[in-house]
């Protein structure tokens, strides 16, 4: 029967199947043929399931193993889900000073491998945060990242986050400090602990509603990410001396946010509002723009215009 759709000869008289509807033709014999159905099958899957982290290399930590179908489909959901953000751009036939057009930019050069890099460690923050997974010494599973205080406001130096061999740059620093918990811990030159300060959490369940309220997802123009999968940037950082008020928070993605200064958009805050101002390679309009996914703002926005 497989052949003969391959052929074109079917019994409906279709044209020769492609190979990924031959391929659905094959499995859907397979499994009319097996008179042992799924079980034989999910039992080994269940005894060969893993996961294991490598040892950490300085490009990063490798990781093997294999995951259960349901497993893997509901990554491939998050996935899925998460994938993009697709940037639109302002005018696809602009043109320079001459009247050539301008050629188009990339809006996003991530490989698809990247891209589900990025999915699964937005999903991962998400799932230490919801405060619905086992604690660790009485407290939710908390990356601890140590730096020196001098260090994080230069941005020299290295940071090193509790678990992982390889230091990292204080850049990566400011973006966990960023959606997390600070806590400054004063030592002395010869190492002993002289002060310890109260935990300071960034931004509470309540400031977070309210900022997902205002800005509907990730605020970068064409980014597709929900306000639940993102994440919360102090807009002048937190290191810094900026205030953990909603008129300094905006939501960005991971991605987003973990790449802001790479990607070149600006942020800045107009009155409470956040305001984004598109880099070189995005179109041709660079104004400094409110931007919102909400709702609501839109469409106010559409009944003002």
């Amino acid at each position: 029967m497989v052949v003969a759709e391959a052929r074109g000869e079917g019994p409906d008289g279709a044209p020769p199947a492609c190979a990924e509807l031959l391929r659905i033709h094959a499995q859907a014999w397979s499994l009319a043929l097996d008179q042992d159905g799924a079980e034989p099958r999910e039992r080994v899957a269940e005894r060969k399931r893993s996961l294991t982290l490598g040892v950490p290399t300085p490009y990063g930590v490798p990781f093997r193993g294999l995951l259960l179908p349901e497993v893997a489909a509901q990554m491939q959901t998050i996935f899925d889900a998460h994938l993009a953000p697709t940037v639109a751009f302002d005018d696809p036939y602009a043109v320079d000073a001459n009247g050539d057009p301008l050629p188009p930019t990339a809006a996003d050069d991530r490989t698809r491998a990247q891209k589900q890099h990025d999915a699964l460690a937005a999903a991962l923050g998400v799932a230490a945060s919801s405060g619905l997974l086992p604690t660790i010494g009485g407290a939710a599973p908390t990356l601890v990242v140590s730096v020196d205080e001098t260090d994080l406001l230069t941005g020299t130096g290295y940071a090193h986050a509790q678990g992982c061999e390889q230091p990292v740059s204080t850049l990566v620093a400011r973006h966990i400090a960023c959606t997390g918990v600070i806590q400054r811990i004063t030592q002395g030159r010869d190492g002993r602990i002289v002060r310890i300060g109260t935990e300071e959490r960034v931004f509470n369940r309540h400031q977070r509603r309210a900022i997902a309220l205002r800005d509907g997802g990730c605020i970068i123009p064409g980014c597709t990410v929900p306000a639940g999968w993102c994440e919360i940037h102090h807009v002048t950082e937190y290191a810094g001396g900026g205030p953990t008020h909603t008129d300094n928070g905006v939501l960005l993605c991971w991605y987003h946010h973990r790449f802001l200064d790479r990607t070149g958009w600006h942020i800045r805050m107009n009155a409470g509002v956040p305001e984004a101002k598109a880099p070189a390679w995005h179109g041709v309009d660079h104004r400094r723009r409110a931007a919102t996914t909400s709702p609501v703002r839109l469409k106010k926005r559409v009944l003002r215009t």
